[in-house]
């Protein structure tokens, strides 16, 4: 095989990486400052996002664990086999809030106002409730199932408050999130809203969808006697 001739004037041409690397060894110490302090900051960056990291899951984990703490509680009380006493009551929501108010950022903090909407509606404190599910469904995001509890427990709320208007606009939220399993019960409150408002027409509609929805609910035979009542 035929060796490929190297011509003199090759030999004379510069050898490409030892010119590359003249000429970034050139850059370099040209802007030796620039590049230390690029170097530096950047540095500083990555630790920064590292430590960062590191604070926001040991944020995570206390926040859990507090929040486990109130959960705990809450579901000591909302036991259908315990009377749940004024004090626990009091005791839960003071441990929620202390989630809330340590943690906001967490998803423990978040989730925290849901908890503590029930609390309130229990107690039949509708304002205060009203205010713990707004704040959920506000720095909560799009998590479908508590955003329907939230939307549902909000409705009562406003439903307590004889504020049924408002309360029809937010059950027909959980429509238009389209969950099958809340749709019944959003059909019926809206349904007992209007007839409350004594606009049966709108009522019966929503009573109808309800069964349409719902045919082997607990609510069956209630509902029908209202449409038999509504249609007379």
């Amino acid at each position: 095989m035929a060796r490929k001739r190297i011509t003199k004037k090759k030999l004379k041409e510069p050898d490409e990486f030892i010119s590359f690397t003249e000429r970034a060894f050139l850059f370099i110490t040209q802007n030796l400052k620039p590049i230390a302090i690029g170097g530096i900051v950047l540095l500083i960056l990555v630790l920064s996002v590292f430590f960062y990291q590191r604070w926001e899951k040991k944020n995570e984990e206390e926040a859990t664990r507090n929040f486990n703490l109130a959960l705990g509680i809450y579901q000591l009380i909302s036991s259908p086999y315990r009377q749940g006493t004024a004090f626990d009551d009091k005791n839960a929501l003071e441990k929620f809030d202390e989630v809330i108010t340590k943690f906001p950022r967490t998803s423990s903090g978040k989730i925290s106002y849901l908890y503590k909407g029930n609390i309130h509606l229990r107690l039949g404190e509708f304002e205060e409730a009203i205010k713990a599910y707004q704040t959920f469904l506000e720095k909560a995001g799009k998590e479908k199932l508590c955003r329907l509890f939230a939307l549902e427990g909000l409705g009562y709320a406003l439903e307590g408050k004889k504020d049924y208007e408002k309360a029809i606009q937010t059950y027909q939220k959980i429509l238009e999130i389209g969950e099958g399993f809340k749709l019944g019960n959003a059909y019926l409150s809206i349904g007992l809203c209007y007839e409350k408002l004594g606009k049966d027409k709108d009522a019966l509609e929503n009573y109808k969808s309800f069964l349409k929805v719902s045919q082997k609910s607990i609510m069956t035979h209630t509902v029908l006697r209202k449409i038999s009542n509504l249609e007379k």
